[in-house]
């Protein structure tokens, strides 16, 4: 057990001992300064002067004379009195580097001086930098990362270091002492500098072997904060921090070496002494579980992979089993916890079937679009996986009467239950209680979204045989209403969220799309009632092909419908404005969001992300650069070249220089209709966007007419003189 984590817990007999037998065993010393360094910290470094200087003693005779100096300087650092140990350590001091070229500079340097009255501070230093060689690693926490010491020019006072970046610097002694801290080889700072795929994978693979290092740089106990701040410095964060704390922690609650304390983002791991009984641990941390619900996230982890002993499993279940028993825990998440039970032994809990046949015994509502009792407790139930397991269940509950209780109340099913409740129907041979779900449902398509969807991949793709169902065009508005409702009201569900990707797959992926297939033959004015639909809102897979659909049947078909071109959602601009926006977004990509991604870096690398104004000042940046982006890039979606547009003759447009007089000063003016991203001149005229108030206000006139246009302001009357096109292409 690391010397160092003996004194975090105090254990000072414990910590004698395994200093002893250090000492006769001739190991390094490495982890002996890290552990007199905390006993410093807890003011009971007067206890290890003693054992110091014999140990010291031990070193200088077996000719280790910088041990012996480094362990004397500890303990002096760390408040030892300097009488008892600073001659010892000039003598072991001279032994060890008095010959070397670069001794003498660095005593000056640092104020290393034989007889000064107090080498505490001069050996703080003096430590600090002979541990700078060449090709050992050092960290900046300004803000540069990780860097490797490539050469050192004691004449000079200066060290060079590179980065991981690439990056390459000269740096004065003095600054390396004030600014850099060493890296022993086993951090893993250091390993991400010399192999950093290799350390990822190794991360991914064997995640308690990290977390052991970042928990001993830390002396043995850090909480999840700060686990995450030390796995951002070797690159991973976002989605593989969560996968890779996940199984971290999970492995360390079932490891006998680790105690994990607190909620999965408020953790506390430490490191412990002597292996722990992992039966008592989980029911430790299962009685001090906030809810049921805590309780059952734990148990269900136990059985999540191979590598957790079958009797904590055995225990889980029975504190699980206990936990559920409590009425004042919401009946919903008993039943889920019942459920998690049954599946795992295979018999449903006394407690579980009294609950149920209450439910089932409670008088079913005269209004069909209100759930019996039970159907609606299977639906309030917070997983989808705890839906799916109500299937067996029903079956225990009804027996033979199985696909009778299926097949009266299929629309009322759980979301999670409605794929497996429809397979158990067709094994049944009961396609003709589906038929009539699936009719019902295409008449009120957001009463049983997941219900319909499931239903008509089944009877649409031909899987089952359907007669008297709606027309096509019918079957098309009803899937097309759903679309819209579900976009509507996905965010921030994830079950609605599912149900809309598999509705969208349905209707507009594969090589030939249901849509495509209930629209064939289609005529016009079908397809304005549908486009109607699709303006409501629907996702841009649907909104394409219903597009596309529509102009193949009439490629003049928006223009009839919407009026003029520039009177739609198509945002109209000049190949030039159109270069000039693409343009800003590629600065955007290429530019200031990897700029952003580096200050990120920088940032993280300062310390605690909770009180961190560079990361919080990076992170909104970054917000706002990827909005930018985001916005941009649906712009450009819709852009379309005023050079394509069919443009009406003689009259105000996007693509037209106007010219016209002010009614009230008599004042005539000319400008030039362009695109909001055109530049602010062209041809010697001012250029004004078609969605400005002033061009809006022209936009559809001919020479002669006259009209009032509503600035912000003021009102304008104005009589338009001359209408040509622009030479666009010129």
């Amino acid at each position: 057990m690391s010397l160092a984590i003996l004194v975090t817990h105090e254990r000072w007999q414990d910590f004698d001992t395994a200093w002893q037998e250090a000492i006769d065993s001739g190991a390094p010393v490495e982890d002996l300064l890290v552990a007199l360094r905390l006993a410093g910290d807890k003011k009971r470094i007067s206890r290890c002067s003693q054992k110091a200087r014999e140990h010291a003693l031990k070193l200088e005779a077996d000719d280790r004379f910088a041990d012996a100096a480094h362990v004397l300087g500890a303990v002096l650092v760390a408040g030892a009195n300097p009488s008892e140990v600073q001659t010892p350590l000039w003598r072991c001091a001279v032994k060890a580097w008095g010959e070397e070229p670069w001794w003498p500079g660095y005593c000056e340097l640092i104020g290393l001086q034989e007889g000064a009255p107090d080498l505490r501070a001069p050996w703080k230093a003096f430590s600090k930098l002979a541990s700078f060689t060449v090709g050992s690693h050092v960290f900046h926490p300004g803000g540069w990362g990780v860097g490797e010491v490539l050469e050192v020019k004691p004449s000079e006072l200066e060290i060079v270091v590179r980065f991981h970046n690439g990056r390459q610097d000269n740096f004065p002694m003095n600054a390396m002492i004030d600014i850099f801290d060493p890296l022993r080889p086993s951090d893993i700072r250091a390993q991400f500098y010399v192999d950093a795929e290799g350390l990822r994978k190794h991360a991914k693979k064997e995640p308690l072997d990290v977390l052991k290092r970042i928990l001993e740089r830390h002396n043995g106990q850090a909480s999840s904060v700060v686990i995450r701040n030390a796995m951002l410095q070797i690159g991973i964060e976002g989605s593989a921090w969560s996968a890779w704390w996940r199984k971290a922690r999970k492995l360390a609650e079932n490891s006998e070496w680790f105690e994990v304390t607190g909620s999965a983002q408020k953790a506390t791991v430490r490191l412990l002494l002597a292996a722990k009984d992992p039966v008592t641990t989980l029911k430790k941390q299962l009685h001090q579980a906030g809810s049921l619900a805590d309780v059952h996230t734990r148990v269900r982890d136990l059985f999540i992979g191979d590598n957790v002993e079958e009797r904590v499993r055995e225990a889980g279940l029975e504190l699980l089993a206990e936990a559920a028993e409590s009425e004042d825990e919401p009946v919903t998440e008993r039943l889920a916890a019942w459920l998690f039970l049954r599946d795992q032994t295979k018999e449903t809990p006394p407690a579980a079937l009294a609950v149920l046949a209450a439910a089932r015994l409670a008088e079913v509502p005269t209004d069909p679009s209100i759930p019996p009792a039970l159907w609606a407790l299977f639906q309030e139930l917070p997983s989808a996986k705890d839906q799916e397991r109500t299937v067996d269940l029903m079956r225990e509950l009804f027996g033979d009467e199985f696909l009778d209780e299926v097949a009266r109340h299929l629309p009322h099913a759980a979301s999670g239950a409605v794929r497996a409740f429809v397979d158990a129907l067709r094994e049944g041979k009961r396609r003709d209680a589906l038929l009539d779900h699936y009719l019902g449902l295409l008449a009120r398509p957001l009463r049983a979204p997941t219900l319909l969807v499931t239903l008509a991949r089944l009877f649409e793709d031909s899987k089952l045989e359907a007669e008297n169902l709606p027309t096509p065009m019918q079957r098309a508005q009803a899937l097309l209403s759903l679309a819209n409702s579900l976009f509507k009201q996905r965010r921030g569900n994830p079950h609605l969220t599912r149900v809309h990707q598999r509705l969208v797959d349905l209707l507009s992926k594969g090589d030939a799309p249901l849509l495509r297939m209930l629209l064939k033959g289609a005529d016009v004015s079908a397809m304005h009632s549908l486009q109607m639909l699709v303006g409501r809102g629907v996702d841009d897979a649907i909104d394409h092909l219903v597009t596309d659909m529509a102009l193949e049947l009439d490629r003049h078909f928006f223009s009839a419908s919407q009026g003029p071109f520039w009177s739609g959602t198509t945002i109209w601009t000049t190949r030039q404005g159109l270069e000039k926006r693409s343009a800003e977004l590629r600065h955007l990509r290429e530019v200031k969001i990897p700029e952003n991604q580096d200050a990120i870096g920088r940032a993280a690398s300062y310390g605690d992300l909770s009180e961190n104004a560079e990361w919080e000042a990076a992170i909104e940046e970054q917000r706002n650069l990827t909005s930018r982006a985001s916005a941009i890039e649906a712009e450009l979606r819709e852009a379309d070249l005023i050079e394509n547009a069919a443009m009406p003759e003689a009259t105000v447009c996007p693509g037209t220089e106007v010219r016209y007089r002010e009614k009230g000063s008599g004042e005539e003016r000319e400008i030039v209709i362009l695109g909001p991203w055109d530049e602010e001149e062209f041809g010697g005229h001012q250029v004004v966007s078609y969605r400005a108030p002033l061009a809006a206000g022209l936009l559809g006139l001919h020479e002669g007419d006259s009209v009032t246009i509503q600035l912000p302001e003021s009102e304008l009357p104005v009589e338009v003189l001359e209408v040509r096109s622009a030479d666009l292409d010129g």
